[in-house]
């Protein structure tokens, strides 16, 4: 775990007990990547502004759901912020067509259920080992997607490549993990194909 990570944790734990100055502290570290997130989706500040804050109301209430074992405060906070900023824009346009809500990457932005149940099910050493045995742009990818929240199209932003090769590096790493992992509790994962129906289509 990096340093950043032992923080949000020490900052998870410390909202969990009430301290409300621990709130404030992760504010003050995530609130304009939280903005930027939110308007991305939302488009107008005033709205993004109300969609951040009532993140941080929804991460001071439901802090019980955050498990550091299972990724960053970081990308929970910041999926948290999205599906709230997604619930918005679907209220005023329920009708949004597919293709727009993709394109503005609408869709569902948590990480895979599949892959959630596998992480569930499995050991973190197993998985830390299955993750160090992928290359290294794979390894990137996946972490980007599946612990940080990103969509395909925004971890190729991210990585500098087209979306179709972020979203085939995700394709490999995913079956490399399928069949790293296939001796371990968490078995079986499921194909490549399956995990990745949903994230395709964003």
């Amino acid at each position: 775990m990096n340093d950043d990570r032992r923080t949000d944790a020490r900052l998870a734990e410390r909202i969990r007990s009430g301290d409300s100055e621990a709130l404030g502290e992760l504010y003050d570290r995530y609130a304009a990547t939280a903005l930027a997130t939110a308007m991305r989706v939302v488009r107008a500040r005033d709205e993004a502004e109300d969609v951040v804050h009532d993140a941080f109301v929804a991460v001071w209430r439901k802090i019980d759901r955050f498990d550091a074992d299972r990724g960053s405060l970081r990308a929970w906070l910041m999926t948290v912020v999205r599906n709230r900023a997604i619930d918005r824009v679907r209220a005023r346009r329920p009708n949004m067509d597919l293709e727009v809500a993709d394109e503005r990457s609408l869709l569902r932005t948590g990480p895979n259920p599949t892959w959630e149940a596998a992480l569930g099910r499995t050991a973190a050493t197993d998985v830390h080992a299955a993750m160090a045995s992928l290359p290294q742009e794979q390894r990137q990818a996946v972490e980007l997607a599946y612990f940080e929240g990103y969509t395909y199209r925004e971890v190729a932003e991210l990585t500098g490549v087209a979306p179709g090769t972020a979203n085939g590096r995700l394709r490999l790493a995913l079956a490399k993990l399928r069949d790293a992992l296939s001796g371990s509790t968490a078995a079986p994962l499921g194909s490549s194909e399956s995990m990745f129906s949903e994230d395709t289509r964003r």
